[in-house]
């Protein structure tokens, strides 16, 4: 038996290439990664080149997720099954700027 979710990773592949698929995977997965009470305050933006864009809008968890690059960076690309991503970028928005993407 097939998961929907397998069958929708292999749907997204087909579609727009291995490389953005795995991409999107890594979009999915920050909110696993990185804990349901931090994805209310850091969403994950985009990815340009190999780094993730992840927006925040409090300055101590900006702090805390550079600190914990590395290791966030590693359970993704874990996550995904390939090296994705090198780095994330950490970019403080205001409260009430939205989560509007942010990525040129």
């Amino acid at each position: 038996m097939f998961r929907l979710k397998d069958l929708l990773g292999d749907a997204l592949g087909a579609l727009v290439g291995p490389r953005r698929a795995r991409q999107a995977g890594v979009l999915e997965a920050w909110p696993e990664i990185v804990g349901e009470t931090h994805a209310r305050h850091a969403w994950a933006a985009g990815i340009r080149g190999n780094a993730l864009i992840v927006m925040t809008d409090l300055p101590a968890l900006s702090y805390e997720l550079g600190l914990r690059c590395s290791a966030l960076v590693e359970a993704l690309n874990r996550r995904v099954g390939e090296r994705v991503i090198d780095e994330i970028r950490v970019v403080l928005r205001p409260a009430g700027e939205g989560r509007e993407n942010g990525v040129d």
